[in-house]
């Protein structure tokens, strides 16, 4: 199909589709304009997106545009606990009209954790092309284009696989955001769970910051995350190298070897739990074990370059109520931060220390916790509508 042509059509267009409108421009490798159409879920904040884009964003009506605009490519982002409402009410009614005048189906791909590929056959019906698509959890970071160094999770349906023209648009938006790890749908809830709870790693530096300082040990944020990537490079070959163009460079810091230990420490079994729970839910860790390790190192390289206040607002800003990445924080803060402070703080009073206890039982039960985290978090994605 003619790229000049595809018209892209967005339900739901918050935070998420704006995020990956690079993904649009890579699939349209032209202009913008006529080309994609996007409906709001209501008038809030509306008038601001108007005025800052020159596509057409319209609110409330997400059927009236499907008829109007018939998009090649239907990008589908409501709340999750939205999804079905507006997969009964607006996607229903358009598939059936397509199938009733013999129109080709679009692409369809969905962006809520659940419902799973699955459902939309039930509902669309047999022959459609349906693709559920979790992005890599950063696209930029500062000044950097990190999200094709990263992974995105994609889920299928055997029965509603695209066709290969359907493949060849997915791989093409997804160009911005890193390799396409696909997993079958009966794992996406717990694949996507160590995703969400990777994403406490913003969490777990300002953990450390902060035991540090407690310390008497001045530490800033970007040298932790710095200190993690260059550990993470230790078990990682397939990470860019540390000083690799297009990305932050990253190198062994020096604040003491204590607390570059507990740093080192911290990062490998946070990654540690995170295949605990993979392993525990039998999920090929040959992949898996890839994705989490760029996972978190796209995500330390927004810690190195993005403020405070912006990884916070990357990080709670981002936590839909009732959502995945909200429990994740929720569990956080009792599980691990709490008992890591204090444990550090007890690491740092023993006289003359420069090294970590290794015969203590901390570092086992920080990766225990981890995988706790990750499996509420699980529990969380399961009992979602």
């Amino acid at each position: 199909m003619d790229s000049t042509v595809l018209k892209i059509g967005i339900i739901g267009f918050g935070n998420l589709m704006e995020s990956l409108l690079p993904c649009c421009d890579s699939l349209l490798e032209g202009n913008r304009d006529g080309n994609i159409y996007a409906v709001k879920g209501s008038a809030e904040g509306l008038a601001e997106k108007q005025a800052y884009y020159t596509f057409p964003i319209t609110a409330g009506n997400p059927l009236e545009m499907l008829e109007q605009v018939s998009p090649q490519v239907i990008l589908f982002s409501p709340p999750p606990a939205l999804a079905e409402h507006l997969t009964e009410t607006v996607l229903k009614p358009y598939y059936d009209r397509l199938r009733i005048s013999g129109q080709e189906y679009p692409l369809l791909i969905c962006f809520p954790p659940k419902p799973l590929p699955r459902y939309y056959r039930k509902i669309l019906g047999s022959g459609i092309s349906q693709v559920s698509l979790m992005p890599c959890v950063v696209q930029k970071a500062g000044g950097f284009s990190v999200g094709k160094y990263g992974y995105s999770l994609v889920s299928m349906d055997g029965k509603a696989m695209p066709s290969q023209e359907h493949l060849e648009q997915l791989i093409k938006f997804a160009q911005p955001i890193g390799t396409l790890l696909n997993v079958s749908q009966d794992d996406l809830t717990a694949a996507l769970s160590g995703m969400v709870a990777a994403h406490n790693i913003y969490e777990l530096c300002f953990t450390l910051q902060k035991a540090f300082q407690l310390c008497g040990q001045a530490v800033e944020l970007p040298q932790i995350a710095s200190e993690m990537r260059f550990e993470l490079r230790k078990f990682a070959e397939e990470l860019p190298k540390g000083n690799a163009p297009g990305i932050p460079s990253c190198r062994q810091e020096d604040f003491g070897s204590l607390y570059r230990r507990i740093t080192d420490i911290s990062i490998r079994a946070w990654y540690e739990g995170l295949c605990q729970f993979a392993t525990h839910q039998k999920l090929d860790l040959n992949e898996y074990s890839r994705f989490l390790r760029t996972t978190l190192d796209v995500l330390l390289m927004s810690v190195q370059v993005e403020t405070p206040e912006r990884l916070r607002e990357m990080s709670e800003g981002c936590a839909t109520k009732g959502g995945l990445l909200e429990r994740a924080l929720q569990v956080y803060f009792p599980e691990i931060e709490r008992p890591l402070i204090r444990w550090i703080m007890e690491e740092s009073a023993e006289a003359g220390r420069d090294s970590i206890n290794e015969e203590r039982v901390w570092p086992v039960e920080l990766v225990n916790r981890t995988a706790k985290v990750v499996q509420e978090v699980y529990e969380r994605g399961n009992a979602l509508i």
